[in-house]
Parts: structure tokens; sequence; C-alpha cells
């Protein structure tokens, strides 16, 4: 997971509950309705990283989530400036709330719980009064919600370790980040003899939160992807995949080889050498092999890659 992205996961984690993490927030009736939403304030457009919302008391929220120890005050403040108003005629409203009037919308911002003492100092220094939810390995913590209807405040101890990776990378991460995680599904469509994958179908395999990331970031983490398998079908897998593009940007992936394809007795050999390029697309040496999240030879072997040799 890239590190910038561990606040937004550790909100869905606790609007979700799993990996071990406790469901705060979906305990307080909140439910995930979309990640990046572009928005338009009075003070200038920029993207919500999260809008969530619950329903009685109807309340919205726009998360900004931070990685780092730092408030930018013009992003924060274009926050703060959204109202039900201006979500309703982005079409940001969740359903439920379309039809309602009086609905309350509110900033939260996300952070690393280590970093908090940082960030509750920046928000007062320019004294915006808004809820701050802090997410670490052992603890959670959410305070300034005594002003806010339908949020309370909690402090909880967990053992859940780093939340999942629901949003492992985004559009803005490094190459070598996405490429992790791409050459696994590369690989597990090769074992799967698939001849065809969909690249919006690849991203959702990449990023289970795939479905409520917004059109235009959807868009924006396609590109990024079709510019590493153009990358990939030039190099390292020349002759094993060939990407698409189409009009809409969307594209596909051809898969043209597979070592599953392999007779038997040579296959365990051509999915090593597999693993082999994917390091070298990596840029790691030949010990660095094991591409986090990649089938290992026995996990192939399980969903029909190799055969007994």
């Amino acid at each position: 997971m890239d590190e910038r992205l561990i606040p937004i996961n550790g909100l869905i984690a606790l609007l979700r509950g799993d990996g071990g993490w406790p469901g705060l927030l979906r305990d307080q009736g909140f439910q995930r309705h979309q990640l990046e939403a572009p928005i338009s304030s009075p003070l200038g457009d920029f993207r919500a990283d999260a809008i969530l919302y619950r329903l009685d008391p109807d309340l919205i929220l726009l998360a900004e989530c931070k990685s780092g120890r730092n408030i930018e005050e013009e992003q924060a403040r274009k926050y703060v400036a959204v109202d039900a108003g201006w979500l309703g005629r982005a079409g940001l409203l969740p359903g439920p709330l379309r039809r309602r009037s009086d609905v309350e919308v509110r900033t939260l911002f996300v952070g690393r719980e280590e970093l908090r003492a940082d960030l509750e100092a920046g928000l007062r220094a320019l004294r915006i009064d808004a809820p701050l939810l802090t997410v670490g390995v052992d603890r959670v913590r959410l305070s300034g919600a005594s002003a806010v209807s339908g949020l309370d405040d909690f402090d909880v101890h967990h053992s859940g370790g780093l939340p999942p990776a629901r949003l492992p990378v985004d559009h803005q991460s490094p190459d070598e980040a996405i490429m992790e995680v791409l050459l696994p599904q590369i690989a597990a469509a090769q074992a799967r003899l698939e001849d065809i994958v969909l690249i919006e179908d690849l991203c959702a395999r990449i990023v289970p939160e795939w479905a409520i990331l917004s059109r235009g970031t959807q868009g924006d983490f396609i590109r990024r992807v079709a510019a590493l398998l153009r990358e990939l079908q030039q190099g390292e897998f020349r002759g094993e995949i060939r990407y698409e593009p189409a009009p809409n940007a969307r594209g596909r992936l051809v898969i043209l080889d597979s070592p599953a394809r392999r007779d038997p007795r040579g296959r365990t050999r051509a999915w090593q050498a597999h693993r082999d390029r994917s390091s070298a697309a990596l840029r790691r040496p030949p010990a660095q092999r094991q591409i986090p999240g990649q089938l290992s030879l026995d996990e192939l072997a399980d969903s029909g890659g190799l055969a007994a040799e």
C-alpha cells in the first residue's frame, strides 16, 4: 500500500469494520458514497478525498485525508465552504438525501495518529473548527465532533495493524507502486488462460474501491495503467501481452502468451522466468524475485497455471 493512502484506507476500514479494525463509523450509521469527488466550492474547484453520509440525522462528511503533518490552508478552506447546494449542483448528493432539506455538510480531517499533535496545531492556527480523525496501527481517535449532530467522538485501541488496502494505489502513486499491484494481476490473468481483459476490469481487480471512485479519477488511473502496459509490452513482456487502446480511453489487455500454456514438464521453469521478468520490470535484482501480492508457484498451481512435473 502506498503510504500516502494509509489515512483514506483507515477511514474506509472504520466504515467497513474489516481487517481487525472496529467499524466505529459504520456503527454510527455512516456509509461510503464516493472517493476523489470533483467539487466546485465558492472558493474554487477541488477533489474531495471521500464523501460519506448518514441518515436521521442527515449528515454528509467531506473527508480531507492527509498523510503528512501540515494542513494546506487554501484546500482546507475550500472544503469548509461547501454546503448541500454546491453538492447538489455537482450531482454529488447521495441518493437517499436528494429530496431532503436542511442536510448538514461538514468537513472531516483525517490523518495519521503519530502526527495528531501537528494536525491539531494546524487546525488551531487556521481557526478551523472541524472534527479530526487520526488512524494508527493500534489506535484510532476522533475528536471535535461534539458540535456535529450525528457524529460522536471516540478513542479506541485495536489490534488490526495497518488498515486493509482497499485503495492500495491511486493515480498519483509512483510507477513502481502501481507496477507492484499490476504485475500480479497480469500473472493471474495468464494463469487463468484469459485471452482479453478490459482495462477497466483490470483496474477494478487492483483497486477494490473502484466502483465508488469518480469517473475522472478512474480515467486518470486507467491512463497510468495503460502507460505501464505499453512499457511492459515493449520491454520485459514483449510477445506476452499487448495493450489495445479504445476511443473512450478504456482499452483492453490482450494476453498473447502465458507460461500456463507450456508443456507441463517446463511450466514451473517458465513461471520462474516470468517472475524474473517481473523483477526486471520493477528494476529489482533476481534475488528479490517475490513481487508483493504476486501468486507463488504453489498458488499458481492451485489456480490452474501450473501442472505437476
